[in-house]
């Protein structure tokens, strides 16, 4: 490399960065790698497959929510159906 192009990437530390960067992201991955095995260790264990109270409830707090979405989508659907016929053949897939 030609001195100016070190200037600009400053120096060798260029090549130290992106190796630490590379580093920090492969540890991070095999740490969520880690936890996905040992949530499905549980799970098959039957330690994780009973939901608590707390658990429950937010569960049922995210169904009834999810719900309501559902029926507001098919609202806005309907309407688009009146208003815009054939909106659904312009939509990109």
């Amino acid at each position: 490399m030609d001195p100016a192009t070190l200037a600009v990437l400053g120096g060798n530390h260029f090549v130290g960065d992106i190796t630490s960067l590379v580093s920090v992201i492969g540890g991070l991955l095999f740490l969520a790698w880690m936890v996905k095995l040992r949530h499905e260790r549980r799970m098959r264990e039957g330690q994780a497959a009973t939901l608590g109270v707390e658990e429950r409830r937010a569960l049922d707090e995210m169904s009834a929510l999810a719900q309501r979405m559902e029926q507001r989508v098919e609202n806005l659907e309907r309407i688009l159906d009146n208003e815009l016929s054939g909106w659904r053949s312009r939509m990109p897939r």
